[in-house]
């Protein structure tokens, strides 16, 4: 071992370093050497260039700068900082996701764009085998799709005597829709969200003139004023 190193006192197992304020900390202090052994101990600490010695029986002993010391406790915190910031962005991206569900299960819309209202709820006739409307009419050109009001499971879609191609969903507090007179299906199953197209106008079934049929059941019972709900949830 050259002078330089024969001079040292008895090697000594140094704590490792966590942090770059730690390592701040021991530039401040008097001038050591750092001696690393092919074993991978470290002895010693000095503020030199990092240098390799290869003793006569073969062994190997680098000597480390402080430097070398800063700059790998450095890589480690970015590392980390980085793997922290990556966990931050899914955090953030999960909680956004979160929120926007509840929007959608929470939202309420008129289930057709740009229509017509027609017969209201409740109009009195000989053209409804009840004696009154149950529903709320949107006149509309054949085709034009149908929009899921709310966001529910569809129960029921398929042909319903006097309301030709009808769809039934039913929503999480247990109230119905209900969608009547379509030409065909866009969705026949599974669970929806206000907006989605579930089918296109059409004229099926008791029926004149081409026209969407929309009823409200509340806790799936007898029909109530379609138009009462849509307001009480601010789709008006």
């Amino acid at each position: 071992m050259s002078p330089k190193h024969a001079q040292l006192r008895p090697p000594r197992r140094l704590s490792r370093f966590r942090t770059a304020a730690s390592l701040a900390l021991v530039t401040s202090l008097a001038p050591l050497i750092v001696v690393v052994h092919s074993s991978g101990e470290a002895l010693a600490v000095t503020g030199e260039p990092s240098t390799v010695h290869v003793n006569t029986n073969g062994s190997t002993e680098v000597t480390r700068g402080l430097s070398y010391y800063i700059h790998k406790q450095q890589r480690k915190l970015e590392r980390q900082q980085t793997r922290e910031l990556i966990r931050e962005r899914h955090e953030r991206a999960k909680r956004r996701a979160a929120r926007q569900e509840r929007r959608d299960l929470s939202r309420w819309i008129v289930p057709i764009n740009g229509a017509t209202l027609s017969a209201p709820f409740g109009e009195a006739g000989s053209a409804w085998s009840s004696g009154y409307h149950t529903g709320q009419d949107f006149s509309a050109p054949y085709g034009t799709p149908v929009l899921a009001a709310g966001a529910g499971t569809i129960t029921f879609a398929g042909w319903s005597d006097a309301y030709g191609n009808k769809i039934e969903i039913t929503h999480p507090d247990g109230n119905q829709t209900w969608y009547a007179h379509m030409s065909s299906f866009a969705r026949t199953s599974g669970s929806v969200v206000a907006g989605d197209v579930i089918g296109y106008v059409g004229c099926t079934g008791n029926c004149f003139g081409n026209h969407l049929h929309f009823e409200f059941h509340p806790g799936g019972g007898a029909a109530t004023d379609p138009m009462d709900w849509l307001r009480s949830q601010g789709a008006l």
